[in-house]
């Protein structure tokens, strides 16, 4: 157990060591990591959906079908691309890049694991 000197540098550790949360399942892959916060999407943002090899097999073509179908309706745009990671984060797929209205990139947040249209949803925050 780590000792703290001062009050400072445990709430500096504490907000480092939540800043990412992430669920897991009883397999070796995290089921649905999020990031802790990408904060309400908003008019003019962008939704970049996978469709690379991996992400299409694992539910990357049916999550672009979901938003498609739900992002028009708050003013978020989607588009697809072969892959938002480069490799990166494809066994942790399908992922999708969450582009807000003013963010200047080049490196976007990145949701993985965005199969059903509950996790659809929760990215778009409709739930």
């Amino acid at each position: 157990m780590y000792r703290f000197s001062s009050p400072i540098v445990f709430l500096l550790f504490a907000a480092c060591a939540n800043s990412f949360t992430v669920t897991h399942k009883s397999s070796r892959f995290p089921s649905k990591p999020f990031l802790a916060s990408a904060g309400p999407l908003e008019e003019g943002t962008t939704v970049v959906v996978c469709t690379g090899p991996t992400c299409s097999r694992t539910g990357g073509k049916r999550a672009l079908k979901h938003f498609e179908e739900l992002a028009p309706e708050i003013g978020v745009t989607v588009e697809k691309v072969k892959c938002v990671s480069e490799c990166a984060e494809c066994g942790l797929g399908p992922n999708v890049e969450i582009r807000k209205k003013g963010d200047d990139g080049p490196f976007y947040p990145i949701k993985n694991g965005i199969k059903t249209e509950e996790d659809v949803k929760k990215v778009l925050q409709l739930e």
